[in-house]
């Protein structure tokens, strides 16, 4: 009788990156050498069992959607027996290459050890490490896939002879690393594959190695998205707005524990300014003045009516380390003149530098935990990124959850006072 069972560890090295090892330990008595299995005849059993795996060199936004475009994949990932290469994260953003300058793993922004167990526990596809990846893969990709997001009919002519996918030309490839071997590349057009079933036997032929070199997540009729039904493969499926805050990294929560201790105490209220939103809307500073103003004077007036004096935090999108959306820079341009604006409201405002944090995703956790943790929140602006903060709030507080759609604003996106 042979006995079987799987032992899972998480570690860090000293640069940071994370290993997830899935080990597998026989024994038939006390004595037999395959006890102490070691980890590369665990990387050899892998390959021999035909591991899968999935790398996505891009995850194209920012922390919330980010998120929820690594769930997608995992989500991907499941169909297939597929695990996820761990991503790397820089400022907010997803990558899949240790290429840029101050790169860490994804541990930076949350805890991978609990998260894969709970990508387990819901079905999805669970992660590898980036050295596990290399030790399998051995620096080739079988298949790498560029997807084409641009807005496709099924019925238009799609490059070579209405394919598709098809093998790309030269004109279709660039270079990931000079450290890969790509076996081959496959230019897909994302709204005439939605099939699961056909991604995965037809256009990838369940080969082990594939990359993914930009991966916006899954949304039937989003232009901007693969067209996957992920909810059949995955019923209980994570979500960035709904699950992902319980895995954030303990350091950042207590980053945010300790500023509220010596900063605010314990009754404060959250405000939270996404200009950037208000900005694509209107598309003048104009309205993201109007929009503060009126923000002031609803923060002040609830704060009369309450009759105690609480201090105010303050997070703002177009602070130093807020979004690297483009789209802010405007607000970023005019932000002496716009927190003067703010000035009667006596704001405080989170200081990276004092906890040595230099990452916008970490800066965002911290705020994002902060906002949360207030006696009151006051929103102006939008997004997904608000949408997420909003969300825990309303949980937090066991408010009705259709009290948000009273936030929807005609002058900037969203607006109002929990």
């Amino acid at each position: 009788m042979c006995v079987f069972y799987l032992r899972r560890t998480t570690s860090t090295d000293d640069r940071g990156r994370t290993h997830i090892d899935d080990r597998s330990y026989f024994w038939q008595n006390a004595t037999n050498p395959l006890n102490n299995f070691s980890s590369k005849l665990a990387v050899e059993n892998m390959k021999r069992h035909g591991k899968k795996i999935f790398i996505a060199f891009n995850y194209w936004e920012q922390l919330t959607m980010g998120t929820n475009n690594f769930f997608d994949l995992t989500a991907l990932a499941a169909y297939g027996g597929r695990r996820v290469v761990v991503p790397l994260v820089n400022d907010s953003k997803f990558h899949g290459l240790p290429t840029e300058k101050g790169i860490k793993t994804l541990e930076l922004y949350y805890n991978v050890s609990a998260l894969n167990r709970t990508l387990r526990a819901r079905g999805h596809g669970t992660l590898i490490s980036w050295k596990e990846f290399q030790d399998v893969c051995q620096g080739k990709l079988d298949v790498l896939v560029r997807i084409d997001y641009t807005k496709l009919k099924k019925s238009t002519a799609y490059n070579q002879a209405t394919r598709p996918f098809f093998p790309c030309n030269d004109s279709h490839t660039d270079t990931i690393s000079t450290d890969f071997k790509v076996e081959k590349t496959i230019c897909m057009n994302v709204f005439a594959v939605d099939s699961v079933e056909k991604f995965e036997n037809e256009v990838v032929e369940r080969l082990p190695c594939v990359g993914l070199d930009r991966w916006r997540g899954s949304k039937r009729r989003n232009r901007f998205r693969a067209q996957f039904q992920l909810s059949p493969l995955v019923t209980n499926r994570l979500g960035s707005l709904r699950d992902a805050a319980v895995f954030f990294n303990p350091k950042l929560l207590h980053i945010a524990r300790d500023f509220i201790t010596k900063h605010l105490g314990p009754l404060f209220v959250s405000v939270h300014v996404r200009a950037e939103r208000i900005l694509s809307t209107f598309k003048n500073i104009t309205a993201v003045v109007r929009c503060l103003s009126n923000l002031v004077t609803q923060v002040q007036s609830h704060k009369k009516d309450s009759k105690a004096h609480m201090p105010v935090f303050l997070a703002a999108d177009f602070a130093d380390y807020g979004s690297s959306s483009k789209q802010v820079e405007p607000a970023r341009e005019n932000a002496e003149s716009l927190m003067k604006i703010l000035v009667p409201l006596k704001p405080v405002i989170f200081q990276p530098s004092v906890y040595n944090l230099t990452d916008r995703g970490t800066v965002a956790i911290v705020e994002m935990n902060i906002l949360v943790l207030g006696t009151h929140l006051s929103v102006a602006g939008g997004g997904k990124f608000q949408a997420w903060i909003l969300n825990q709030f309303v949980n937090k507080n066991n408010i009705d959850q259709r009290y948000k759609a009273n936030c929807r604003s005609k002058m900037c996106n969203y607006f109002c006072y929990l």
